[in-house]
C-alpha cells in the first residue's frame, strides 16, 4: 500500500468539507485545508481543521502554503470557474505535484485535463470513500475505468429495501457490508425527496422501507446480500 503523507484540500464547501474530513481519518496522513472565503475559513476553524487562507488571484499566497513536491493537491472549490483557474495556477507553480480535481460535468473535466490535472473525479459517479482509494492507490483509477469496458467481474447494483427487511431501522454503521465482500456506494432516501446521497466517512443514516441502496461487488456476493437482507434487485450496471 502507498501511504499518504501530505494532502492539501482546496475548498471547504459542499465538496471539500466531506472530502477533507474523509481524508483526515486515514492513518499516516497530514491534511491541510486551504480556503479562499471567510465563511469556509470560519466553518473549518469550528471543525478544528488545520486551515489556511489563500487569495486565488495571488500566486504568492499559494506559495506561502509551503507545499512540498510530494504533496497531493486536491482542487474542490464549489465554483467551477474558480476550480479550473486554481488547477491552472497550481500546475504552473508546482510542475511535479500530483493534482486531483473535482468535476461535475464532462465539459469541465476536459478543461481540467487540459490544465494539467492528473486525475479528474466526477462527483456524480464516485463517493468520498473512493476518492480515498484513488489517493492511496492510483491503480484504483484503472479499476474504475474497468467498469466502462466491463473487463472485470464487478457490477453496481441498486437494491430496493422491502417491508420487513432486517435492514429497516438500522444505521449504515450497523451493517457489515464487508462480510459479504461488497462496498456500499450510496443510497436513495425516500424521506429526502428520493435524492441520491453518496457514502461519506462520518455520515450515518437510517435505512427505511422503500429506500434504495447502491453497492458494488461480484454478482454472486450481491445476490447473497440481497437474499439475506430482504431486498429486491432493481438493476445492474
Amino acid at each position: 500500500m502507498i501511504y499518504l503523507k501530505d494532502v492539501v484540500v482546496f475548498g471547504y464547501g459542499k465538496f471539500g468539507n466531506s472530502i477533507a474530513n474523509s481524508v483526515m481519518r486515514e492513518k499516516n496522513t497530514n491534511v491541510m485545508v486551504a480556503v479562499n472565503s471567510d465563511a469556509e475559513y470560519e466553518v473549518a476553524k469550528m471543525d478544528r481543521v488545520n486551515v489556511a487562507k489563500f487569495n486565488l488571484e495571488s500566486d504568492a499566497s499559494l506559495e506561502e502554503l509551503d507545499i512540498l513536491e510530494e504533496t497531493i493537491l486536491l482542487c474542490a472549490l464549489d465554483n467551477n470557474h474558480e476550480n479550473l483557474f486554481l488547477a491552472l495556477t497550481l500546475r504552473g507553480l508546482y510542475k511535479s505535484n500530483y493534482i486531483i480535481a473535482i468535476s461535475d460535468s464532462s465539459h469541465l473535466a476536459d478543461k481540467l485535463r487540459m490544465a494539467g490535472v492528473n486525475r479528474v473525479i466526477d462527483i456524480y459517479n464516485i463517493s468520498a470513500n473512493v476518492i480515498i482509494n484513488i489517493l492511496e492507490q492510483p491503480v484504483a483509477s484503472r479499476f474504475l475505468q474497468g467498469f466502462i469496458n466491463k473487463s472485470h467481474d464487478y457490477v453496481f447494483k441498486e437494491i430496493d429495501i422491502l417491508k420487513g427487511s432486517p435492514l429497516c431501522g438500522k444505521k449504515l454503521s450497523e451493517i457489515d457490508f464487508n462480510r459479504y465482500g461488497i462496498v456500499f456506494i450510496g443510497m436513495i432516501n425516500k424521506d429526502e425527496g428520493n435524492q441520491f446521497v453518496f457514502a461519506t466517512v462520518g455520515t450515518d443514516r437510517v435505512i427505511n422501507e422503500q429506500d434504495t441502496i447502491v453497492c458494488v461487488g461480484k454478482e454472486k456476493d450481491l445476490i447473497r446480500f440481497t437474499t439475506e437482507c430482504g431486498g429486491v434487485e432493481c438493476s445492474y450496471q
